[in-house]
């Protein structure tokens, strides 16, 4: 197939090189400034250098069909879109290819937090959408020199909306990556079910003094989920699998989420392959100003407690967290924070709102 990876950030690339090396025909799409060195390193060789630890350490030189700034051309080559930037950058992204988006083509977000409420607002055309909880292969750009593949979740379940679509999202994107053949009941359950929404923002409220006093040194997985903050992640749950249900999708924990998609042996110990995976982790943030509270505090937190109140739900935890975050950062994340109410174009958001709308 023909696939478009939208952003040039370690997920961009990483997903991209390894679509190269199944087959399949890539184009690179460049839309911001952030890592623009390496972004024309690409240019200038033609691809880049691939290291690839979930392959028996296999090196490699990704070649992209095209690499580009031109959103008309990435576009009206690709069968499937591929949206990896941060979601703060969904409305930017959805105008920007409006103009250029194609009658069948499939649009992936990754992550989602129902961006695809977003995307409709600007494309017109009959297109189906997909949201994924997480990445399917993790790793990171080393150096502005080459991109390091260091890991991939044995599942990786996805969405798509509308949901009658559900049955050829799933076929083209197993015949993307091996591990992505499974589906979450809707757009809101792969929103919910996003790990980053529970585990950045507490990362980095419980380590802010670390953080800043570490200059560098901390490495977040291995050290911040002691079993105290445990206790608030699993606090956090009890609500979630509340919203969860109320959306007819079955309770899972945050622990056994992580263990279903990072481990290929389900009757291991949850807490033992969530602390095998923060061994393998990388080392990070090295600040606070971070994309962990700068992203998952509006864009997830700010849904989740919007959906949360409709719901009557006890909100306080996530709330806590938003208004922490706020102060360590002297900002109002409330502000902007991607609320149901946004996504629906309505204050008066009602819970059958929500269920008329993820279908």
């Amino acid at each position: 197939m023909n696939i478009t990876v939208i952003g040039c950030g370690n997920a961009g690339l990483i997903h991209a090189a390894k679509l190269i090396e199944f087959g399949h025909k890539v184009a690179l799409l460049k839309t911001s400034a952030t890592n623009s060195q390496f972004f024309d390193k690409i240019v200038s060789d033609g691809g880049y250098n691939v290291l690839d630890d979930t392959n028996n350490g296999n090196r490699y030189f990704a070649q992209p069909a095209i690499i580009t700034r031109e959103a008309k051309v990435a576009v009206e080559f690709a069968d499937i879109i591929m949206v990896m930037t941060t979601t703060l950058q969904h409305e930017q992204i959805a105008a920007l290819i409006a103009p250029y988006v194609k009658e069948g083509q499939l649009i992936c977000l990754t992550p989602g937090y129902l961006g695809s409420l977003i995307f409709r607002k600007y494309i017109k055309q009959n297109v189906t959408y997909s949201e994924w909880e997480t990445t399917a292969y993790n790793g990171r750009i080393m150096n502005s020199e080459y991109v390091r593949i260091s890991f991939y979740n044995p599942r990786n379940a996805v969405s798509a909306w509308p949901k009658r679509e559900e049955q050829r999202v799933i076929s083209l994107l197993s015949g993307c990556f091996p591990n992505t053949k499974y589906l979450r009941q809707n757009i809101l359950e792969s929103a919910i079910h996003n790990p980053n929404m529970i585990v950045h923002p507490i990362g980095i409220l419980f380590s802010a003094s670390r953080i800043e006093y570490s200059k560098g040194e901390f490495w977040m997985y291995k050290e911040a989920f002691t079993d105290s903050v445990v206790n608030v992640i699993k606090s956090f749950d009890v609500e979630k699998n509340k919203m969860l249900q109320a959306f007819g999708c079955k309770p899972l924990d945050y622990f056994e989420a992580a263990k279903w998609r990072n481990e290929e042996n389900l009757d291991i110990d949850a807490m033992t392959v969530f602390k095998s995976f923060a061994d393998s982790s990388n080392k990070g943030p090295s600040f606070v100003n971070h994309r962990y509270l700068l992203e998952d505090v509006p864009m997830g937190l700010g849904l989740y407690i919007s959906i949360g109140r409709i719901l009557g739900l006890d909100t306080s935890i996530q709330e806590g967290i938003l208004a922490l975050a706020s102060a360590l950062l002297k900002t109002d994340f409330r502000e902007n924070a991607r609320t149901i109410q946004y996504l629906l174009g309505k204050d008066n958001v009602t819970v059958q709102d929500i269920k008329d709308a993820i279908e």
